[in-house]
């Protein structure tokens, strides 16, 4: 965290501007799409064309800006560990493989996190019809599962955007490097975790300073892990 901290020291404001731009331009997606999805259809039940249009529109937006917003937080980061200055044109020109790679990482989690879900929903169906008494454990166990894969995957972005692996490659990679060090992924997920906590409980402006701070402890902890030549604050 202390790497975290001196890396976003270095160019707060850089860090803190980006983030107002690219995270404001993503919540003007959220809420567009909220307006326009609340008129896909006519009351008698037809679509909407133009509102569904928007929709989509909006609904794409999201999703460019906020791997745009993490992608450009991550490249920023990764100058100030190596000890160089954080332009603003580095973040604002967007990475588009890499905005691609993180989208199928994201993606990728999604999928096992919701084949999880199922597989424990269907266990504790079956539970319930033969022992009713156990039938909350695949429920425990479901949890359990998640916070493992949290911490596991918790340097999942770092490897995909600053070490160009592949959705797959990413999450492989990011298996093997923590679970020798679980504990101290699991210790890494919950700081980061409270700092993006302090900045939603901010009215979401603290967001700003907390998200940027947060993927400047992730790469930090991505560069001590995977010992990049020219980290000059992990030395």
């Amino acid at each position: 965290m202390d790497q975290g901290w001196h890396a976003y020291g270095r160019s707060p404001w850089t860090f803190s501007g980006f983030a107002l731009l690219a995270g404001g331009l993503n919540l003007l997606a959220q809420l567009a799409f909220r307006q326009t999805s609340s008129d896909l259809f006519t009351p008698a039940g037809d679509p909407v064309p133009a509102a569904v249009l928007g929709a989509a529109a909006s609904l794409l937006a999201w999703g460019v800006s906020g791997l745009w917003l993490l992608v450009g937080l991550l490249r920023g980061a990764s100058a100030a560990l190596e000890g160089r200055a954080v332009p603003m044109r580095l973040m604002l020109k967007p990475d588009w493989p890499a905005m691609g790679r993180s989208l199928g990482t994201l993606a990728l989690i999604a999928l096992v996190l919701w084949g999880v879900r199922e597989l424990a929903d269907a266990t504790g169906a079956l539970l319930s019809l033969l022992q009713p008494l156990l039938a909350p454990l695949p429920l425990v166990a479901r949890l359990a599962v998640l916070i493992y894969l949290a911490a596991d995957q918790v340097l999942c972005l770092p490897i995909t955007v600053l070490g160009r692996a592949m959705p797959l490659a990413a999450v492989q990679s990011g298996r093997r490097a923590i679970d020798p060090h679980w504990l101290q992924a699991l210790g890494l997920l919950l700081v980061v975790s409270l700092m993006l906590l302090a900045g939603v409980l901010l009215l979401l402006a603290g967001l700003v300073v907390t998200l940027p701070l947060a993927l400047c402890t992730l790469t930090a902890a991505y560069c001590q892990l995977f010992e990049r030549p020219g980290n000059k604050l992990a030395r």
